[in-house]
């Protein structure tokens, strides 16, 4: 492992053009209306934005939602997302609708996995598992192949869009207290990313919000040693601008991230460019070397406990 962790994901972030660009031009199957998106954490965020992006042709949902209810996968195409292919609750899930589902699919980087094994078919990223690592490549790559799957024909140019991210990456606040991220559709899934990341990498309580949402409930809690991030992408009404400036009269810490890009795809992963390159240089500035997730042992535990099959090596 590197020395410095943080300094080798940054290196990992930097590198997706080429990868994102190549994997974008691999045929990909189609998923018919109606079909399932499962995923936990960063692949749920994942499933989440290939709802967005189809308009709802597709649903999304949590394994242990799925797993509780299988009768919701009859006849339906149902495609597990999991770069590690290791989660328990994927796993059954997958085992509770075979049967019933029309075909499952594991969108996963081992296919070798027990997720692998339970599903009719498998869809594999073009990456080596790495266990106990930030998911920031392999959720890019996670999230293209859902892109694709759910039919989105749209083409991305990603050196570009990244090269914008860069830019606008240092829009992002950070609070002492809770730090927000708001959007809309496909920015929410975004919203849910970031967030995740600000948890993993540094240690800091986050949450992520529709852009609706929020003036309905968490702002009536929020405390002036917290920070609002709104992105502004898929904003037809600019509720970002005006909550936004609603906020800041009244001495909050608020950043608007502006929409970047031509089409919604380039949008999409703007805004997950962005969050990944702001935690990042938020841990190096902090001289963080490695994530936090990885500095507490108790907690990694319990979270492997809950999440996998068996500890990851």
């Amino acid at each position: 492992m590197s020395a410095n962790l943080i300094g080798s994901l940054t290196d990992e972030v930097e590198s997706q053009s080429r990868i994102l660009q190549d994997y974008s031009r691999v045929p990909m199957p189609k998923a018919q209306k109606g079909a399932i998106f499962v995923g936990a954490g960063d692949s749920y965020a994942a499933a989440l934005a290939g709802f967005y992006a189809c308009n709802g042709r597709c649903g999304a949902l949590d394994p242990y939602v799925l797993g509780s209810a299988p009768e919701a996968a009859r006849g339906l195409e149902v495609f597990f997302i999991s770069v590690s292919g290791r989660t328990a609750s994927n796993v059954a899930a997958a085992g509770a609708v075979a049967g019933l589902a029309k075909r499952t699919v594991a969108i996963t980087a081992d296919g070798s996995s027990p997720l692998a094994m339970k599903c009719d078919e498998v869809l594999s990223l073009p990456m080596k598992y790495t266990p106990r690592r930030a998911g920031l490549k392999s959720f890019s790559l996670s999230l293209l192949a859902v892109m694709k799957v759910v039919g989105v024909t749209e083409r991305c140019d990603f050196k570009s869009t990244y090269a914008s991210a860069v830019k606008d990456s240092g829009v992002l606040s950070a609070g002492r207290g809770t730090t927000y991220f708001l959007g809309n559709s496909l920015a929410h899934a975004a919203s849910l990313y970031a967030a995740a990341k600000t948890y993993e990498v540094l240690g800091s309580k986050a949450h992520a919000e529709l852009l609706e949402e929020f003036s309905h409930m968490e702002l009536f809690a929020l405390g002036k040693s917290d920070a609002v991030n709104l992105f502004s992408s898929f904003d037809p009404s600019d509720l970002s601008q005006r909550l936004g400036a609603a906020l800041a009269r009244r001495g909050h810490v608020v950043s608007v991230v502006p929409s970047g890009g031509r089409s919604n795809l380039e949008r999409l992963f703007h805004d997950v460019f962005v969050g990944q390159l702001s935690v990042l240089k938020r841990a190096a500035d902090r001289g963080m070397v490695k994530p936090k997730f990885l500095s507490d042992r108790g907690r990694l535990e319990a979270s492997d406990s809950m999440i996998y099959q068996t500890p990851p090596p």
